[in-house]
C-alpha cells in the first residue's frame, strides 16, 4: 500500500520562484531542499550556522499532524516550515494538487521571525519538473550584505 508521503515527493514551485525537492527515506521521513529565487540557490541559515537549505529532516506523522513538518532549525528547536497537500487546492485557480505552507516556532523565539522572509511568501506550490541546482555556488545570504 502506497503511503500518503508519496504525494509531497518530487519538485515544487510556487508563484514567487521558491522551489522545494522532497526526497522520500521511508515512509514517515523526507528530505527537503529549499531554493530561492531568482537564481535558485539555497538560503543559508543565520540561525543555524550558516547551514543551507538542503535536505532538511522532514517527519510526517499523521497522529500529531496532517502534513510533512521540515525541521529548519535542530529538530526540538520548533522553528519549522508546514507543508500540508491539498488535492484539488481550492485557492489554485485550476484547482491543482498543491503544496500549502505555513511557519511555526516557540513563542519565546521571537528574534526568528526577522528570518520568515527567507521562505516568503507563504503561497501554495505546484508539482514541476524543473530541476533545481545540485550544490550552491558559493555562499549566499539572501537578504543580507
Amino acid at each position: 500500500m502506497d503511503s500518503y508521503i508519496n504525494h509531497y515527493i518530487g519538485e515544487w514551485e510556487n508563484e514567487a520562484g521558491n522551489r522545494l525537492k522532497i526526497k522520500k527515506v521511508d515512509d514517515e521521513t523526507a528530505l527537503v531542499s529549499f531554493f530561492s529565487p531568482p537564481d535558485h540557490q539555497p538560503v543559508f541559515r543565520p540561525w543555524y550556522d550558516e547551514k543551507p537549505t538542503i535536505d532538511m529532516i522532514a517527519k510526517y506523522r499523521p497522529a500529531e499532524s496532517p502534513g510533512l513538518v521540515v525541521e529548519l532549525w535542530e529538530e526540538g528547536k520548533g522553528f519549522e516550515f508546514h507543508l500540508t497537500f491539498e488535492f484539488g487546492y481550492m485557492l489554485d485557480l485550476q484547482n491543482r494538487d498543491s503544496l500549502v505552507p505555513g511557519i511555526s516556532r516557540f513563542e519565546e523565539d521571537d528574534f526568528l521571525d526577522e528570518y520568515y522572509h527567507f521562505f516568503e511568501p507563504l503561497k501554495h506550490y505546484l508539482k514541476t519538473d524543473a530541476e533545481p541546482p545540485a550544490e550552491a555556488d558559493g555562499k549566499k545570504l539572501m537578504g543580507f550584505t
